[in-house]
């Protein structure tokens, strides 16, 4: 893969987007696309490798020392760019206005969502003092329910076992074969 043509884009291409290429490499790519003329299969990235182009004179001005680099990058290692101080500053200022917009328009307590807002009025009594914050309230009221509903269903796992021994007691003493008495047996049992 040495020289860039029109039969091998598609393979440079992709050594491109897999950031295997060398610093040599790309620009020779930045010229191929910038040709008038380019495969029909290559030219929707002709914009892209434009852009990548226009960064060029900004990479001219570094220091020889930092544009330095292998001719071949390794495969999988990733490539930091340096920055400028000014550049620094920017990155700054940005992570400084969304750390200030997320403490803007954080959630507070004031904005419950709806689930809570059905519970608007309801209180609990802790240590002899009434509260009334929501965000309180409203889990354990829902812990409450949650009780509740065990209990419920322990009491109908104990009637349906009372309900089946009965049943069992009553079989085992009439005689159920007889259909007019299995259904008046059936018939009582029903509640």
């Amino acid at each position: 893969m040495n020289e860039i043509n029109d039969k091998n884009i598609n393979q440079w291409v992709e050594k491109f987007l897999n950031g295997e290429t060398s610093n040599a490499e790309e620009r020779e790519l930045y010229r191929y696309f910038s040709q008038p003329e380019i495969p029909a299969e290559a030219e929707p990235y002709r914009e892209m490798f434009a852009w990548y182009a226009s960064l060029l004179p900004a990479q001219a001005e570094m220091p020889a020392k930092a544009q330095e680099e292998p001719e071949e990058a390794e495969p999988g290692k990733v490539r930091i760019l340096r920055l400028r101080p000014w550049q620094w500053v920017s990155v700054a200022a940005t992570i400084a206005l969304l750390f200030t917009l997320g403490f803007i328009f954080r959630p507070t307590g004031a904005s419950l969502s709806d689930e809570y807002m059905a519970y608007q009025g309801s209180y609990i009594i802790r240590d002899g003092k009434k509260i009334t914050d929501l965000s309180i309230v409203v889990p354990e009221i829902l812990r409450a329910e949650q009780m509740l509903n065990d209990r419920v269903n322990e009491v109908d796992r104990s009637f349906d076992e009372m309900n089946e021994a009965m049943i069992n007691s009553v079989s085992s003493e009439l005689d159920m074969s007889n259909p007019a008495i299995r259904e008046a047996v059936e018939t009582a049992l029903e509640y």
